[in-house]
């Protein structure tokens, strides 16, 4: 794992993470949404590793999305720092509604049509009661950009992987068509660079 140090950046470093594997019934794929998950022993270890692999990094704010995994994650990996911690619900998971907590395999047997017209349409399909990737999109980009307003110190970001890739995606200026060629794994680190107002992964 590559991990910029403080010096080695331009202005500022934002470093957005992804929690750590969560507590799960079984290791079936499935839509894990706003549930408020624990992290599992493997999770806490992911956690425990970005820990040492990020101790040489000074951060000024570290912030999460309030969901147990997202919450853990962090106080782990900062453990014995002084930077404050907020909460920015903005940076939850998708809402999955529905489907929260069903496994993928599930939803295509029992409801074949919609599970197609979500693969057909990532960017807008939207389950039941749940969200679509832009609506992802357009309650975390404008959470961001603000933080970014107020802070201009070193940042953690502690969220999840629709949220994570989809501030990517905006950075790059990519395509929706591209939104899972982003590569996110738990306790997965981006480094993004902030050069005056440009930014950069």
């Amino acid at each position: 794992m590559k991990i910029l140090r403080a010096e080695e950046t331009a202005m500022q470093a934002i470093y957005l993470v992804r929690h750590g594997h969560p507590e799960l019934p079984d290791d079936a794929p499935r839509f894990l949404g706003r549930t408020h998950l624990p992290l599992s022993e493997r999770g806490r270890g992911e956690a425990r590793r970005l820990k040492a692999a990020l101790e040489s990094i000074p951060f000024d704010l570290v912030v999460h999305s309030g969901l147990r995994r997202a919450e853990e994650t962090a106080a782990i990996v900062t453990e014995g720092r002084t930077a404050p911690l907020r909460v920015e619900r903005a940076f939850q998971e998708i809402r999955c509604g529905d489907w929260e907590m069903r496994t993928l395999a599930d939803i295509a047997a029992s409801d074949p049509e919609a599970f197609e017209a979500r693969a057909k349409d990532f960017a807008g399909y939207r389950p039941p009661g749940g969200e679509s990737f832009t609506d992802v999109r357009d309650r975390a980009w404008p959470a961001f950009q603000s933080l970014l307003k107020r802070e201009r110190g070193d940042l953690l970001v502690v969220a999840h992987a629709g949220v994570l890739r989809a501030l990517i995606v905006a950075v790059l200026g990519l395509s929706w068509e591209k939104l899972f060629s982003v590569t996110q794994d738990y306790c997965g680190v981006h480094v993004l660079e902030r050069h005056d107002d440009h930014l950069m992964v």
